[in-house]
């Protein structure tokens, strides 16, 4: 085999390590994003309940 073949196809097999690396990288921030946008999204329903409760109960008092 020709070493400048065997260099080359290091150089690619080291490109796609950095990808993968790269990717999981990226696959992690998007777990914490999600976790994150999920958390605040229950803290936004939970809000809505809050004040949709309280709407409410002004209902039953002018009734």
């Amino acid at each position: 085999m020709d070493l400048a073949l065997v260099l080359q196809l290091e150089k690619k097999i080291d490109q796609l390590l950095a990808r993968k690396q790269a990717l999981e990288e990226q696959c992690q921030q998007l777990l914490a994003d999600r976790d994150r946008l999920a958390q605040e999204r229950e803290r936004f329903v939970a809000e809505v309940d809050r004040i949709l409760a309280k709407l409410d109960g002004l209902d039953l008092e002018v009734s």
